[in-house]
């Protein structure tokens, strides 16, 4: 950058006093001082303390206040750091064109001038020129006197953090298989609330609400019906993998079965799809699975037709399956009864004018078990019911 001499106008005498530009300095060491030297030894608009190279540093006190009625040190003509050079500004001159230390326009304490006031660490750019002189505060620790103003150059702002993955996170941290952890150990129950047969009972007081023509896997009471949301990352495809445990009645879908030869206790009642048929009136046992901005899929537990028969019969059920399912979607878990009456826990024989077999579930999880801690896994339930352990959840 080419250094800008300051040159002082006046038409008074020289006086060793109000040396204006010169290399004293002086910068207004008396009544009359001229302001500053602008660049001088002592007085450079922009030194240790900045006041206008004064002792004082009144910036040329009564006749020459380093930008008096003319010169403000950073008016409109010679800001010296303002606009264009504020001390690590955009352009960081601290004393450009228009303020370069006691130039014609006058920075530095010229008539006019700003003393080069900016280029300071604050930018005021010739805030000085007041009272005070202190018109050439700036130049500070690059800028000498409005010389040159050469104040470093401003840094840009720092850089903005990038935005995070894309995604909204349904549920923070954990291994994987946390994503699922809601369906851990979760049980649909049809209790008996009061026996009609030895081997039928009623499951609802009262009348039994009315068939839904609309959703007929919602038909008749409701013994059960839950709700948990998938964690993960909204939309990310999960694969869940479920122990199903349990002892219930046997019921047709027409969707696509998992197994059809599996015998109690072990039978599976898998079943993908498909609608509870109308033919009978047997509980449903189904997962409902609505992904972020899709359309449901109904799974089912207890499709045992074959092996099972629609008749008065119940099957222990233990298999394992594999459910997809999204981050953030909506798992429904419901057992209906359409008609209000099921079946007792008498087993896989007809059991006539007694309940000839209860069923008693062995190798039941040991998680299902802590995680239903009121639930006496060990005796036969007068009823039916279905647990759930979530195994494995992977991604691809």
């Amino acid at each position: 950058m080419p250094v800008l001499i300051g040159v002082g106008l006046s038409c008074a005498p020289a006086d060793p006093g109000r040396s204006t530009g010169g290399t004293k300095g002086s910068g207004g060491s008396d009544a009359t001082g001229s302001g500053g030297s602008g660049g001088s030894s002592t007085g450079t608009g922009g030194a240790t303390t900045g006041t206008g190279g004064a002792t004082t540093g009144t910036g040329g006190a009564t006749t020459g206040t380093g930008g008096a009625t003319t010169g403000t040190g950073g008016a409109t003509t010679g800001t010296g750091g303002a606009t264009t050079g504020t001390g690590g500004a955009t352009t960081g001159t601290g004393g450009a064109t228009t303020g370069t230390g006691g130039a014609t326009t006058g920075t530095g304490g010229a008539t006019t001038g700003t003393g080069g006031a900016a280029g300071t660490t604050t930018g005021t750019g010739g805030a000085a020129g007041a009272t005070t002189g202190t018109g050439g505060a700036a130049g500070a620790t690059t800028g000498t006197g409005g010389t040159a103003g050469t104040g470093a150059a401003g840094k840009g702002g720092a850089a903005g953090s990038g935005g995070s993955a894309g995604g909204t996170s349904v549920d923070a941290g954990g291994p994987i298989i946390d994503v699922a952890k809601g369906l851990n150990g979760l049980m649909l129950l049809g209790p008996c609330l009061q026996d009609t047969e030895a081997s039928v009972c009623a499951t609802a007081k009262g009348a039994c609400p009315p068939a839904n023509t609309a959703d007929r896997a919602l038909s008749g009471g409701i013994t059960s019906d839950k709700m948990v949301t998938i964690g993960g990352t909204m939309g990310t495809p999960y694969t869940v993998t479920l122990h199903i445990q349990g002892e219930v009645e046997s019921k047709q879908y027409g969707g696509m079965d998992q197994n059809q030869t599996a015998q109690s206790p072990k039978a599976d009642g898998f079943c993908v799809g498909g609608t509870p048929t109308t033919a009978d009136a047997y509980n449903v046992y189904m997962i409902r699975v609505t992904n972020p901005g899709a359309a449901k899929t109904d799974y089912f537990l207890n499709s045992l037709q074959p092996p099972g028969t629609p008749n008065h019969t119940t099957y222990g059920i233990d298999y394992t399956a594999k459910i997809p399912v999204q981050g953030g979607a909506q798992i429904r878990l419901v057992a209906a009864d359409s008609n209000c009456s099921m079946i007792k826990n008498c087993g896989p024989q007809v059991s006539g004018t007694t309940c000839l077999a209860p069923i008693t579930m062995t190798g039941i999880e040991p998680e299902a078990i802590s995680l239903n801690p009121t639930f006496n896994f060990t005796t036969p339930y007068n009823g039916q019911w279905v647990v759930m352990t979530v195994k494995d959840v992977t991604s691809p």
